[in-house]
């Protein structure tokens, strides 16, 4: 995923690129060459200069779409194309615009579906890791054997007892290790979520030892280490997981957001003014933005990566920007968080905030 805050840093002009790349027909070849002279002759008409261009060109030709339908966003300025995504599904409307600052809402959104987690797969024999961090960067860690078979054990053996007590101790014991490996990992992604996979005893075992450390822990149904189960069906239920968890997590900011505004006091502000100012301010934890209602709306801003300016004393030193390209930038140069919502009663102009706890 594209790194914000290295965006942030950049000078601009920027030019930012939303559009459908869905390559699903027999004739999608043609169709993409077709609607990328359009952006490109866009992108003229908007000021783009020709580096610029020539950049996203070559991002266009080096890496075509894959099947199916889907999106893609590209932001990039004279040195670099600094952002290039795919959406899991195209923009409702394409978007081009040359501008001072980028316009980063389509990849916030997208991004707050990747939750940092791990997957542990884990059995009586062996053990494997999976993470996501927070840039969709991946690892990978197969393990040693987390427990060691038992062996055949004849009803009639009087010693079987200590056999099998002695398996299930070294088993208990792996299971620790495995634990600490789990955390490790866990700690080098910054995972929010752990998901817990395979044999449903040694799940148990391992979450019984496991220090959550504030993470969600969730035990995925599907998935195991035999040979012929299939990942896709694990890949699946975890992305439903990781999906519940996300609308989850946006459900309680919505709550939090309704429970502060209706307080004399609380600590969350409503309305362009007085979620601007407290941006300016830098006491702002999360910014949410409604992209409809917010609009063409405009702000007084400079330039990344801080460009809300002061009073309105400081009115020469800038200029009028759109709100949904300053606002994110300025609350990601703050620290901020950004939460996209959808016709929420209480965000008067699309726009309101959480604030840092005085």
């Amino acid at each position: 995923m594209a790194d914000l805050r290295r965006i942030i840093r950049k000078h601009g002009p920027f030019a930012s690129v939303c559009f459908d790349s869905s390559f699903d027909t027999e004739d999608a070849a043609r169709g993409t060459e077709s609607r990328w002279r359009s952006i490109d002759a866009e992108l003229d008409r908007s000021g783009a200069r020709p580096r610029i261009r020539r950049l996203l060109a070559q991002a266009i030709e080096l890496h075509p779409p894959p099947r199916g339908r889907c999106g893609r966003m590209l932001i990039a300025d004279e040195t670099e194309v600094l952002a290039d995504e795919r959406l899991p599904s195209p923009p409702h409307a394409r978007i081009v615009r040359v501008s001072p600052l980028p316009y980063l809402l389509p990849l916030i959104e997208v991004q707050a579906e990747k939750i940092p987690h791990v997957v542990a797969f884990v059995d009586r024999v062996s053990s494997e890791l999976y993470a996501l961090d927070g840039h969709g960067g991946e690892a990978e860690e197969t393990l040693r054997d987390v427990g060691h078979p038992a062996p055949e054990i004849r009803r009639e053996d009087w010693t079987h007892r200590t056999i099998r007590e002695r398996v299930e101790n070294t088993t208990r014991r792996d299971i620790r290790e495995f634990a600490g490996e789990l955390d490790r990992l866990a700690e080098t992604v910054h995972a929010e979520v752990v998901v817990l996979a395979g044999e449903a005893r040694a799940r148990t075992e391992l979450r019984a030892v496991f220090d959550a450390k504030g993470r969600d822990v969730v035990e995925a149904e599907a998935g195991t280490l035999m040979p012929g189960s299939d990942p896709k069906a694990l890949d699946a239920e975890v992305r439903e997981i990781l999906h519940r968890v996300a609308a989850l997590r946006h459900r309680r900011v919505l709550d939090r957001f309704t429970a502060e505004i209706d307080r004399p006091d609380g600590l969350a502000v409503a309305g362009l003014a007085a979620t601007t100012a407290a941006l300016r301010a830098a006491t702002v934890e999360r910014l949410l933005l409604d992209r409809s209602a917010l609009g063409d709306r405009l702000v007084l801003a400079g330039t990344a990566p801080n460009p809300l300016l002061g009073p309105a004393a400081n009115a020469a030193a800038g200029e009028m920007r759109r709100a949904d390209e300053a606002l994110p930038v300025a609350a990601l140069a703050t620290g901020a968080q950004i939460v996209l919502v959808d016709s929420v009663a209480a965000l008067r102009d699309g726009a309101g905030a959480l604030l840092r706890g005085r």
